[in-house]
């Protein structure tokens, strides 16, 4: 484990004393994407486990804010793999040279609490909660299958280009292969098998396209 992610444990212990069963703490080593949760408190709320792999966000960040100064994004919405709809909260853990090798995450289950909101709510028609209105709005999805994040950021990656794969040029797909390259997708396993499927190229093309990348 990297060193800066283990001086966050008792601190994730600390979180989970105070907010109680209904927030999930999880620290994620980033510098090994594939098995990045490496701590985790209340783990049933989003149904990982030590050893799952990183998440959707945590790879945005890895490559747009590595080598940028914000610490923290607070009170953005998740997703579980079964659909429940969390509110979180992330603190990057930065070594020395400023690069984020680690992320202490906080996911909180408001599911009991908007039931009890909705019944009060009905009660009082115009009142309205801008935070519970904005959880039909997924910025993390939480799941524990590399497979499903893998193919949430091809999607996430292609769908920024104009043109449909079987019809972009060389620079288009260096460009996307680039991209994915630069926010750890090829570190997961069968990431060269899906990303292949979604640009209807060959295994052995995305392979040359990697090398050439880097």
């Amino acid at each position: 484990m990297n060193p800066n992610v283990k001086n966050f444990i008792p601190i994730a212990n600390f979180l989970g004393e105070i907010l109680g069963a209904n927030t999930e703490i999880i620290l994620h080593d980033l510098t090994n994407y594939k098995q990045s949760t490496v701590h985790i408190i209340n783990g049933h709320i989003s149904g990982r486990k030590i050893g799952d792999p990183t998440t959707d966000l945590m790879l945005d960040f890895i490559s747009t804010e590595s080598k940028g100064d914000k610490q923290y994004i607070c009170n953005y919405n998740s997703k579980t793999a079964d659909g429940k709809l969390l509110y979180s909260s992330t603190f990057f853990i930065r070594n020395e040279k400023n690069k984020i090798v680690g992320a202490l995450g906080l996911n909180s289950d408001y599911h009991e609490f908007k039931k009890s909101l909705s019944f009060i709510t009905s009660l009082l028609p115009n009142y309205i909660d801008d935070k519970v209105n904005t959880l039909n709005h997924i910025k993390e999805n939480l799941s524990s299958d590399p497979q499903e994040l893998t193919l949430n950021k091809i999607d996430a990656i292609i769908s920024q280009f104009d043109v449909i794969p079987s019809r972009m040029t060389v620079d288009e797909k260096t460009e996307v292969m680039a991209a994915l390259n630069d926010c750890g997708v090829f570190n997961i396993r069968g990431s060269v098998q899906e990303v292949a499927k979604k640009l209807e190229m060959s295994e052995p093309s995305i392979y040359r396209y990697i090398k050439k990348i880097k």
